[in-house]
């Protein structure tokens, strides 16, 4: 059977405020039955009782705290990150959104928030880029990321058109050039060959990330089935799968691939008229 607790208001003052010293906190010892003396004896001990909201100080302090204990934690880099981003600390948002998206790079998240941060404080355009794309194809359908990134479209052609000795076209292409940042490379190719359907651009950004990080399995793979896929070039697509397996012989995903471009080959060999 439920039992009756008696209203707050039978512990107000004459001017309708609680007077905690009328209240009875004490708890019959094996209990657990729900009581407002009970709970109030609990929210004291959290120290909420008669206190404003906790200093921001003070909460970055359990943070540093927690992540010490735990410094690879996807989820408390990246609320830490928003706090201090909340707080007006930029900069280390930045720096822990960098780490989330290290912890857990599938976040598309925690990816779209570093881009935001990198155009904002940086205005490096291909890292932005790199991180927004990322952050799309890691979750495709979060409309908040593709509002962002929408947003950063915007400002970067607005950039470009305020640009009277180069065009738009010039300057991409000029940044570009200058990118050796393997993670960017492999991204931007990604983006471009499973958004928006341009292989040969795919192929040249793989090829760019393989050359600046060799030992990258996926890169080379990705190497590989565009050149069987774009020229039917069997040497050359021998080669990049070679290169994969060499980096990582136990990737599923290249063993995968790899076994697929075989029986492909195999087949037209066997069938030439299909060529």
């Amino acid at each position: 059977m439920l039992h009756t607790e008696p209203s707050f208001s039978v512990y107000a003052d004459g001017e309708g405020l609680i007077n905690i010293e009328k209240v009875d906190l004490k708890v019959k010892e094996g209990s657990d039955e729900f009581s407002f003396a009970k709970s109030l004896n609990e929210f004291e001990s959290l120290d909420i009782v008669g206190k404003e909201d906790e200093d921001s100080g003070d909460v970055v302090d359990e943070y540093k705290m927690m992540l010490d204990k735990d410094p690879s934690n996807p989820l408390l880099l990246k609320n830490y990150a928003h706090l201090l981003q909340s707080n007006g600390d930029l900069v280390g948002a930045e720096e822990y959104y960098f780490r989330a998206t290290q912890a857990d790079p599938k976040d598309g998240e925690s990816l779209m928030q570093y881009a935001k941060l990198v155009w904002e404080l940086h205005h490096d355009q291909d890292r932005a880029m790199g991180y927004f794309e990322a952050a799309i194809l890691a979750a495709p359908e979060d409309s908040y990321i593709h509002a962002a990134y929408a947003s950063f479209m915007w400002e970067i052609d607005e950039d470009d058109n305020m640009n009277s000795e180069t065009s738009p076209a010039e300057e991409s292409l000029e940044v570009d050039e200058k990118c050796c940042d393997p993670l960017i490379l492999r991204n931007h190719a990604q983006f471009l060959r499973q958004t928006r359907g341009d292989l040969a651009g795919a192929e040249e950004y793989y090829l760019r990330a393989l050359q600046a990080d060799p030992a990258d399995s996926e890169v080379a793979s990705q190497c590989a089935q565009l050149a069987w896929e774009l020229h039917h070039d069997k040497d050359k697509a021998s080669g990049f799968f070679g290169q994969a397996l060499e980096a990582d012989p136990n990737d599923s995903h290249v063993l995968a691939a790899y076994a697929k471009f075989l029986w492909e080959a195999d087949d037209e060999d066997d069938h030439p008229e299909k060529l």
